[in-house]
């Protein structure tokens, strides 16, 4: 009888500690598009330049993809609850000093803190959701997730350019703080760890050794897998190219291709998250629930995203605005069930006492994959120059080949993926 108490019990907080940990990744997609509406603010405040405004906006890529090692050891560590919920008391620092900051250099340290904060939510979030539903639903729990997120990024937009006008910026981001902060409070006291979360020695005794030299073996055993590379290059490769598109370039190559004002390129723009929205949870839903093969999937979406590519570079002409807009839609949709069902692979293919660890090993290939990206990407665009204030369009065709052939390179690691699955538990952390 008891055990079918505890059953129960387990079955209705896995739910509560899922609505939680949603409401948490919902403000880290609102921080990391944020300041794009405030920026007019920002200057004013501040009487500053756009360099310095640029800096301070990037100290939350910087410090996010820089600690993910760390996160994924301390996910495994002190188990995900207690690190959300850490976490996010930081970030609620980051919006207080951000709100009160009297220079460009103190609202620096406040984002900065804010990209600390809410760095410590993926891996542990993930990590609590595969121990708490199983392996069929892992993949579309992780695709409501992003879901949630990517709703944090649309609402980072006019409805939060809409608060800032009638509140004002700071007083904007004291309440986002104040909410913050009480997610984080919500997490420590109103969830607890999964019981296989593996915290502190059992972490030790599971990962190989004494502290230091188990952790060192499993960083060791997960970085010498053929596996976990071909994982994360696919994530520097998909991710990397499909986020230097939504997050730098389609706007501006939709006013160049149509001949449009930045108002209608925007809101095409705006398909893309939808997308990302509708196809996270449905493509999860898909691989975990039926018995399609995950590896067939991947491959299925990765040549979907190529011919998405090409469409673009050569099929802008005859697309026009619906045609485009369909095909930003449709990556949307790929591009998020990409998130659902590679991570659904690692999550298969590794041990749950280093699944942190290996997370966070691997989460900061895709971050890496957009600063490479965009880097190659505006070289391209400067060197092929601009035309009434717009990129050219034969710029924009030059870029986007080199995202295309990333793709199609991406599409062949994960046919080499597929030829080297192995059983759950040995892909990832050792051959």
């Amino acid at each position: 009888m008891n055990s079918k108490v505890d059953t129960a019990n387990r079955e209705s907080h896995r739910w509560i500690v899922f609505g939680t940990i949603g409401l948490v990744y919902f403000f880290v997609y609102f921080h990391r598009v944020s300041t794009s509406v405030i920026v007019d603010d920002l200057i004013d405040a501040f009487r500053t330049h756009a360099t310095a405004l640029g800096l301070m906006s990037s100290m939350y890529f910087y410090l996010y993809a820089l600690e993910q090692p760390l996160v994924g050891y301390l996910t495994d560590r002190l188990g995900p609850r207690r690190l959300v919920a850490c976490s996010s008391i930081l970030a609620a620092a980051g919006c207080f000093l951000f709100g009160l900051a009297p220079t460009i250099v103190w609202a620096s340290v406040g984002r900065a803190l804010i990209g600390i904060g809410v760095g410590g939510v993926y891996v542990p979030a993930l990590k609590s959701l595969a121990l708490w539903f199983s392996a069929r639903e892992f993949g579309g729990m992780l695709g409501l997730l992003m879901s949630l997120g990517n709703l944090g990024a649309v609402i980072a937009t006019t409805p939060l350019a809409w608060a800032a006008a009638l509140w004002g910026w700071r007083p904007t981001f004291h309440l986002i703080g104040v909410i913050t902060l009480a997610l984080a409070l919500g997490t420590l006291f109103g969830t607890r760890d999964h019981p296989d979360s593996r915290p502190a020695k059992r972490y030790e005794s599971a990962a190989g050794g004494a502290s230091s030299g188990g952790t060192g073996s499993a960083i060791r055993q997960t970085l010498a897998s053929w596996n976990f590379w071909l994982c994360a290059l696919l994530f520097f490769s998909v991710v990397g190219t499909f986020l230097t598109l939504q997050g730098l370039w389609a706007t501006p190559f939709l006013m160049s291709a149509l001949g449009t004002e930045r108002i209608l390129a925007s809101k095409l723009n705006m398909l893309i998250p939808i997308g990302v929205i509708i196809g996270s949870p449905l493509i999860g839903w898909v691989g975990s629930r039926t018995r399609m093969d995950q590896y067939g999937i991947l491959i299925g979406i990765v040549a979907g995203l190529a011919i998405a590519w090409a469409a673009l570079v050569f099929l802008h002409r005859p697309l026009g605005a619906a045609g485009l807009g369909a095909v930003l839609l449709g990556m949307g949709g790929l591009a998020g069930g990409f998130f659902s069902i590679l991570w659904s692979i690692v999550k298969e293919a590794t041990r749950p006492a280093i699944l942190g660890l290996a997370m966070g090993l691997m989460n900061p290939a895709p971050f890496l994959g957009v600063a490479a990206f965009q880097v190659v990407t505006g070289a391209i665009l400067d060197r092929a120059g601009e035309a009434q204030g717009i990129y050219r369009l034969a710029g924009f065709e030059q870029a986007f080949t080199v995202c295309l052939v990333a793709n199609l390179v991406a599409l062949v690691l994960s046919f080499l993926l597929r030829r080297r699955a192995l059983p759950a538990g040995s892909a990832i952390d050792g051959d």
